[in-house]
């Protein structure tokens, strides 16, 4: 593994955060580009966080619980995405509230910040969405895009991405923790080095790189 490789990256940010239950790095799922996302799992470094998103998945409840056994036994955080229910139903470490969640925010996820010992992480992409984040009492958000990704077509843009320069400035703003998300791989993860996050996230970025 390279010095410069994301996970690497990932876990000198994090540890320059100091002490914090926030792992370096957050594998999210993706049905569409990582329809099995079992194996990637399989090779994440203990203590790092898989985020369950397969919103389309016909086999979404059973690949729930495979994901979920499998972080227990590689001793990975366990979150769900979108899903309060099944996050409940799982008894996930976590849930992840994609941003229009954020905006509009049900009960169910202010009953949910009051279970001891659970996280609670959000999907932002503005200044407003991570003052209302805060407003949540969210532990940490994901911010994107930070470079050009296939998640976010208009990224593609230049205009529509933030670079790391746009990432420092928001993290100086930003009144949670940070994670930078959004094109991020070995080639790149290194312009975060001067940027004040507690550590990254990404979808083929953490898939293509194999052992994380």
């Amino acid at each position: 593994m390279s010095t410069h490789s994301l996970p690497t990256i990932a876990r000198l940010l994090n540890s320059r955060a100091g002490p914090s239950p926030l792992p370096a790095l957050l594998y999210m799922t993706d049905a569409e580009r990582v329809p099995n996302p079992l194996p990637v799992i399989d090779q994440l470094t203990p203590g790092s966080g898989v985020i369950f998103r397969h919103y389309t998945s016909i086999n979404r409840l059973e690949l729930s619980y495979k994901i979920k056994d499998l972080c227990s036994k590689r001793r990975l955080l366990f979150l769900v995405a979108g899903d309060i229910s099944l996050a409940q139903s799982l008894n996930a470490d976590g849930l992840h509230l994609p941003e229009y969640l954020v905006n509009n925010t049900p009960l169910s996820v202010r009953i949910w910040r009051q279970r001891p010992g659970k996280l609670l992480t959000a999907a932002t992409h503005s200044q407003r969405s991570l003052q209302k984040s805060q407003t949540l009492g969210v532990d940490a958000a994901l911010l994107s895009p930070i470079f050009p990704t296939a998640s976010h077509p208009e990224s593609l843009t230049p205009n529509n991405v933030l670079g790391s320069l746009g990432l420092m400035k928001m993290c100086l703003n930003s009144p949670v923790p940070i994670y930078a998300l959004g094109g991020i791989s070995d080639n790149n993860a290194c312009q975060l080095l001067k940027c004040p996050v507690i550590g990254i996230a990404g979808i083929s970025g953490i898939a293509d790189n194999g052992i994380a």
